[in-house]
């Protein structure tokens, strides 16, 4: 679960930089830098997805075990 969340925090690190790379640089005018901002935004958002799920699998679980 740390992993996870390590991860979440890496890649929502990754995502604002990214999109602060593309919206207060010119670094988009070049391919070089296309490639780099969209591997960023990309990446980060890959990085963070699993985390919410899981929290809402575990929430889910416990909901259920609540109930029985």
């Amino acid at each position: 679960m740390k992993a996870l969340k390590l991860l979440h925090w890496i890649g929502l690190l990754m995502l604002l930089s990214g999109i602060g790379a593309y919206l207060f640089t010119d670094m988009t005018l070049e391919i070089s830098g296309m490639v780099l901002v969209s591997s960023l935004i990309g990446m980060g958002a890959v990085m963070m997805s699993p985390f919410p799920i899981v929290m809402f699998i575990q929430w889910a679980r416990a909901q259920e075990e609540n109930q029985d």
